[in-house]
């Protein structure tokens, strides 16, 4: 076990140390709170326990986790920590110690919850009058740790029920998956499953051919055509292909947006330019606020627009090459060290007037919007039970079943379902705030020298010395009505029709492509995967375009 896997939120609960036996809990009831704990690598461990225990209520009173720590002896999993009352709040004078360890884990155990118990001990005196409460007390505690909760799960957070409904559809979906499938790299067949190729460049002139016709042809690769195509290519800036990234995804939230404006209610806000979700923020944020009932005091009212943005934990699988760049992305180190400095370079006038449209949109789809998909995404949401068998299963690269179109699979990591989680949406608006802060960038070095203009209903920009492509390419125009006009059956399966077309074509050059002789020992990209590995929507996963050397 590893120590992170202690992080996240319990159902907290005390009770007198009464050898009498009770016919009521509430008899021996000594506290019930929601405890949120963030254990460190280093063993180190912060956290709150609030009141009441329910999550998500209006308003909590807290008390911070300080010189909190985890200690392993023997593989017992020991951990002290102190919690204090918050100033200027109804509880700022408590005070409690807390000892406990890990409860044990049946191997053969069903359902076992991870779960805390030990005993804690009132550090100082609190209240007053009758009410006041001495130092001393002891009393045993049980921690029942929770489940993750999924943003969807999050009233505020979750995307309006119209909204859902249009992009978790098949036909949505479908065309999100393709989208990036053509621009991105697929694995080769047995022998040879640990190589990686680029889809585009592994197709034929037939293929590519009957791709134009279906109306998905890949005018601009994001990546030049390698020397050998197990090699990696380098990312092409001056083609364009970043304005076509720029521009779907800025066509996707122009609907949207439209969406929700049509329905009275306000777009969901993109995160902030000037700093990321910071590593270790709870899913439940409170915000301080003064309480008019009480003046003097403080209360700490739930803030929807900070919330949702925790961290899930990473697979903790140290033989799986995958999870552990997935685990160093989702680290603390990851986000200080590279993340975030990559984040303030996006946003540096400084940097942006430098750039071509296409350049910034290429440079922020293979660095920072990968590793936002990756950092964010929860594997154990990417699993869903098999109506038939009810195993639950991860979607492999080909599977379009039906229950895949479950508005509950939402998985953030992959391109079949990212676009169904409510923080694609606040991560892509960070996206789209980066265009206009280039065009901001450009406008204060040479006013006027970019112009805008209005295309296929996207607030855009002429073509020019820093942009090159007349019409950036998000999905062929004929699909323009279906997503206008949802319910029209025939449209929609007419439309997954062809793009199941264009992945069959794409299966079928993965499957006939043969590795040449020199390079199946050569340098290569490469997956290492035991025969237990399963990624979460196959080679459709943002994993396989995350630009990071070993």
């Amino acid at each position: 076990m590893d120590i992170r896997q202690l992080t996240g939120y319990y159902t907290y609960r005390s009770f007198l140390n009464n050898p009498v036996p009770v016919d009521d809990f509430n008899q021996i009831k000594f506290a019930e709170a929601e405890l949120f704990l963030n254990v460190h690598s280093g063993g180190t461990i912060t956290g709150t326990l609030s009141f009441p225990a329910q999550p998500a209520q209006a308003e909590k009173l807290f008390m911070d986790i300080t010189k909190g720590s985890v200690n392993i002896l023997q593989d017992q999993f020991n951990f002290e920590f102190t919690a204090q009352g918050r100033k200027d709040t109804e509880i700022f004078d408590y005070l409690y110690d807390y000892y406990g360890s890990v409860t044990h884990t049946w191997q053969n155990g069903v359902n076992q919850r991870l779960s805390l118990a030990g005993t804690v001990l009132r550090a100082q005196d609190h209240g007053s009058g009758d009410h006041l409460a001495k130092t001393g007390a002891t009393a045993s505690f049980i921690a029942v740790q929770r489940d993750f909760v999924e943003p969807r799960d999050i009233q505020e957070i979750s995307i309006i029920p119209s909204a859902l409904q249009m992009v978790s559809a098949k036909s949505h979906r479908l065309i999100h998956a393709v989208w990036h499938t053509l621009r991105g790299l697929i694995d080769l067949p047995e022998p040879n499953s640990d190589k990686l190729v680029y889809v585009w460049y592994i197709l034929d002139e037939e293929s590519k051919n009957k791709i134009r016709e279906l109306g998905w042809y890949l005018e601009r690769p994001p990546f030049t055509k390698p020397p050998h195509p197990t090699e990696r290519g380098s990312l092409n800036l001056t083609n364009g292909a970043g304005e076509d990234f720029l521009f779907m995804h800025r066509k996707m939230i122009t609907m949207i947006k439209k969406e929700y404006e049509s329905k009275g209610l306000p777009y969901i806000h993109s995160w902030k330019a000037t700093s990321l979700p910071l590593p270790n923020i709870p899913q439940f944020v409170y915000s301080e606020n003064d309480d008019a009932s009480n003046p003097g005091k403080k209360i700490f009212e739930f803030n929807p627009l900070e919330s949702g943005n925790m961290v899930p934990l990473p697979p903790f699988d140290p033989k799986d090459e995958n999870n552990n760049v997935i685990d160093f992305i989702k680290s603390s180190e990851f986000f200080y060290n590279i993340m975030g400095n990559m984040a303030r370079i996006f946003s540096n006038p400084t940097v942006l007037g430098t750039l071509s449209l296409g350049a910034l949109g290429n440079l922020i789809e293979f660095t920072i919007h990968n590793w936002m998909h990756m950092r964010w995404a929860n594997d154990k949401g990417a699993l869903l039970p098999d109506p038939k068998t009810g195993e639950l299963k991860y979607r492999d690269t080909f599977d379009f079943d039906p229950m895949w179109s479950d508005p509950k699979y939402d998985y953030l990591g992959e391109f079949y379902s990212s676009h169904v989680n409510p923080l694609f949406w606040r991560l892509h608006g960070w996206v789209d705030d980066r265009i206009e802060d280039w065009f901001n960038a450009h406008e204060s070095i040479k006013p006027g020298e970019i112009e805008r203009r209005e295309l296929n209903g996207v607030s855009w920009f002429k073509p020019g010395k820093w942009i090159h492509v007349e019409k950036p390419f998000y999905w062929p125009k004929d699909m323009n009505n279906h997503l206008h006009k949802m319910h029209n059956d025939n449209n929609e399966q007419k439309i997954e029709e062809d793009i199941l077309k264009v992945m069959d074509i794409i299966k079928a050059a993965r499957n006939a492509f043969v590795l040449p002789t020199s390079e199946s020992f050569g340098a290569s990209i490469s997956v290492t995967r035991t025969n237990a590995t399963l990624i979460p929507g196959g080679l459709m996963n943002f994993i396989h375009t995350i630009d990071i050397e070993k």
